[in-house]
């Protein structure tokens, strides 16, 4: 019965590779902190985190609403990076913000289909009153193929507006553009050009805007959204990154079949079954997969936008 269960975990691994082969990986989530700024307490990281799942959960009930299930995007804990300028040299001018990406070994332009979202520590605006940006790092390979990751910009400390504006580049980030239609029903489109004058003290909730459905028909045939089982109620992901490096490789499977034998210093029961096994294994190597494929290159859609006062064409 075992190598039953093995055999259709493997063949499991085999057929997802045609599921999985639009799947995108996580989005990288960064604290930037500018030398002149204060390190962030973690009261500070922790309200930044709830921005991202206020986010997150805003996708998903827009997409299940168009019919589309709770389809939304996976994102990473909050890693703070340290800047080497201070917060001015950052938001001088429309070109600034890419000190950051050159200051940062956390972010990279190419090939593997990746967003981080930057927030910028001390910043209540960038260049010329803007609140957010969203700027495409791409790099030209053989073939003349260009290939795109995304650098999603956001003042750390514009409270008020923090939720719509990260909704909103986040939508640029996932190549949807500016909308003229600027009401759906009684709501606020979120991908409208000039969605909202600040208003100082009052603070705009996600529950004020919605997306439009030619906006979720893009997403869900576009690939970057994905039910998230956490999302719905069901068990937790298993977490197959069985040395906790922060990747499912090649790596994790040796361990756990070493752990099979003898013992290690790893947990190597990634099913929490009390036992490691093939079915352990089995399923390493079903998240290696998934993860290696995921990290393939596809071609993004080029859009620069941003939102606020700030325009780049």
């Amino acid at each position: 019965m075992r190598e039953k269960i093995v055999f259709l975990i493997i063949m499991q691994c085999l057929l997802s590779l045609s599921s999985v082969v639009e799947a995108e990986p996580p989005i990288e989530v960064i604290y930037f902190k500018p030398s002149d700024v204060q390190m962030p307490s973690q009261d500070e990281i922790d309200s930044l985190h709830d921005v991202m799942v206020e986010v997150q959960s805003f996708f998903a009930s827009e997409m299940d609403r168009h019919g589309f299930d709770e389809k939304t995007f996976k994102f990473k804990n909050i890693t703070i990076s340290n800047g080497k300028r201070k917060l001015n040299e950052y938001r001088q001018n429309i070109t600034s913000h890419r000190n950051i990406q050159k200051e940062s070994d956390l972010i990279q332009w190419g090939m593997d289909n990746q967003i981080y979202i930057v927030f910028l520590g001390g910043a209540s605006h960038l260049a010329n009153g803007a609140l957010g940006l969203s700027q495409h790092l791409c790099a030209v390979h053989p073939q003349q193929l260009i290939y795109c990751n995304n650098m999603v910009l956001i003042s750390a400390e514009m409270t008020e507006l923090i939720l719509p504006v990260t909704a909103h580049e986040i939508g640029h980030a996932f190549s949807l553009g500016h909308s003229d239609q600027q009401f759906i029903g009684n709501k606020v489109n979120v991908m409208y050009r000039d969605a909202f004058g600040f208003a100082p003290g009052i603070t705009r909730t996600l529950k004020e805007f919605t997306l439009s459905l030619n906006d979720a028909i893009f997403l869900n045939e576009n690939g970057r959204l994905a039910i998230q089982q956490e999302s719905r109620n069901f068990a937790p992901e298993i977490n197959a990154d069985v040395n906790n490096d922060g990747y499912v490789d090649l790596t994790d499977a040796m361990i756990v079949r070493s752990g099979m034998q003898n013992p290690v210093s790893y947990n190597t029961d990634v099913n929490n079954d009390g036992v490691t096994d093939e079915i352990d294994l089995a399923i390493v190597k079903l998240k290696a997969i998934e993860a290696i494929v995921a990290a393939s290159p596809r071609k993004r859609k080029i859009d620069l936008s941003t939102w606020g006062s700030m325009k780049q064409r």
